[in-house]
C-alpha cells in the first residue's frame, strides 16, 4: 500500500501538509464567473521570456517542483513511489483508475509532454522526463492520488489548491497559471490552453488562496499582466 498515509520526518512540511491523510476531502467547487476572468487573463497574456520576475517564479516552481518529485520518489523514503514516462496519451481509462492503480501499486506512468510537439511550454523543459513531465507527475500525486480529487473542473480546482500549500514563494504564483489558470481555459471554453509563462493579475487569485508570500515581498512594485 502507498505510504501516503503516512506521517514522514523526511519529507518537507509544506509537502507533508499536503499529503496529511484526511480522506474523503471535501471537493472546493469553483466560482464559475471567477474562473471565466481567470481563463480571460490568461488568453489575453503573453509570454515574455526576458520577463525577471517571470523568469525567477518559473526558477522557483521548476526547484520546488523537483524537489518534491524527487522526496515522492526516493525508493528509500516515505512514499517510494516510481514514476515512468511514456508515449501513451491515455494511460489511464479514467480518474479514478489512476488514483486506485497508484494507491495499490505504487506506481504511475504519465504521459510525456514530448508527445506534444506544438505545445511545449515556453520556459520548462517538455522533454522525456524533463521538467514538466516531473511537474506534472508531482500534479498527480499531490493533487490527486493523496487527496481522491478528480479530474473535473471542482477536482480539479480542489487539486490546486491542495497544492498551493506546497509551494513558497513566487513558485506559487507560477503554479496558478499552470495548475488554475489552464484548466479554467479548458472549463470555459473545452479547448485546451496554450502553455504560456505568465504571471497572473493577483487580484484575480488573492481570494483564491494566493497570499502576499507568494506574491514576493515587492508585490506592490510589480507589473501585473
Amino acid at each position: 500500500m502507498l505510504g501516503l498515509t503516512r506521517a514522514a520526518d523526511r519529507v518537507a512540511p509544506s509537502l507533508e501538509r499536503s499529503l496529511r491523510p484526511s480522506w474523503p476531502r471535501s471537493v472546493c467547487r469553483v466560482d464559475e464567473a471567477r474562473a471565466r476572468d481567470v481563463a480571460s487573463c490568461f488568453l489575453s497574456a503573453h509570454t515574455d521570456r526576458t520577463h525577471a520576475l517571470v523568469r525567477t517564479a518559473y526558477v522557483q516552481l521548476q526547484a520546488q517542483s523537483d524537489r518534491q518529485f524527487a522526496i515522492l520518489t526516493d525508493q528509500q523514503g516515505p512514499y517510494g513511489v516510481t514514476v515512468v514516462f511514456s508515449r501513451c496519451r491515455e494511460p489511464y481509462g479514467s480518474d479514478r483508475e489512476l488514483i486506485d492503480s497508484v494507491r495499490a501499486t505504487g506506481f504511475l506512468e504519465v504521459t510525456t509532454a514530448a508527445v506534444d510537439r506544438d505545445r511545449l511550454h515556453p520556459l520548462l523543459d517538455c522533454g522525456v522526463g524533463g521538467v514538466y513531465d516531473r511537474f506534472r507527475a508531482v500534479h498527480d500525486i499531490v493533487g490527486h492520488v493523496a487527496t481522491g480529487y478528480g479530474f473535473d473542473r471542482h477536482g480539479e480546482y480542489s487539486a490546486w489548491l491542495t497544492q498551493l500549500a506546497s509551494y513558497r514563494g513566487l513558485a506559487g504564483w507560477a503554479a496558478a497559471t499552470e495548475l488554475h489558470a489552464e484548466n479554467s481555459v479548458l472549463w470555459t471554453t473545452q479547448q485546451l490552453a496554450e502553455h504560456k509563462a505568465v504571471l497572473l493579475d493577483p487580484e484575480l487569485l488573492t481570494p483564491l488562496g494566493l497570499t502576499s508570500e507568494h506574491r514576493g515581498a515587492n508585490s506592490s512594485e510589480e507589473e501585473r499582466l
